[in-house]
């Protein structure tokens, strides 16, 4: 699901442009924004980025740089609530599935105490196994949500006049727009 652009203004687009423009020299930017394209990967703990305004080797590297910055970038991005929704149901099926091997091996050894212990280890083991297979179905779905969702950022170029806070009127005082 794409939504519209977000603006050079945006805090992602000023995260990207922060991270990428110390690696990328000034000539190589475009005057105007440059357009990229993010979504989700990874389990909601990085972002793929595709750049169209750079040169190959100058978009695989702001890609890479993107990649690498991976949650703190990814909190900052639309995706956040999506990819914190998979980061959950995978830390709860994770619980499960760790308790699953315990519990499968509890039952032996609770028969020698008694049939009442059996079958409370049992019982645990089957609520565990109940619990794994409707967490991975849950996570199964979120993921695949999360993988929906992409977006579109234009990232400013450098000494690109970008208005802060959205107010379109002028700036108080008589200050000049800053440049970024």
């Amino acid at each position: 699901m794409t939504s519209t652009p977000l603006k050079p203004d945006s805090e992602f687009s000023r995260a990207v442009f922060k991270l990428i423009r110390p690696h990328i020299p000034r000539e190589r930017w475009p005057v105007d924004s440059v357009r990229g394209r993010f979504e989700p990967a990874g389990d909601g703990l990085w972002l793929k980025a595709d750049f169209d305004d750079f040169s190959k080797d100058y978009a695989e590297l702001a890609a890479l740089l993107v990649r690498e910055a991976r949650v703190d970038l990814v909190l900052k991005s639309p995706v956040a609530a999506a990819a914190a929704a998979v980061v959950r149901a995978k830390r709860w099926r994770d619980f499960a599935l760790y308790a699953f091997l315990p519990l499968m091996f509890a039952i032996p050894l609770m028969a020698p105490l008694s049939d009442a212990a059996m079958r409370l280890a049992t019982g645990l083991f089957g609520l565990d196994l109940v619990l794994l297979v409707g967490w991975q179905i849950s996570l199964s779905r979120k993921r695949s949500r999360m993988a929906q969702e992409r977006f579109i950022a234009n990232i400013p170029a450098p000494g690109l006049k970008i208005s802060l806070g959205g107010s379109s009127g002028s700036l108080p005082f008589g200050e000049e727009m800053p440049d970024v």
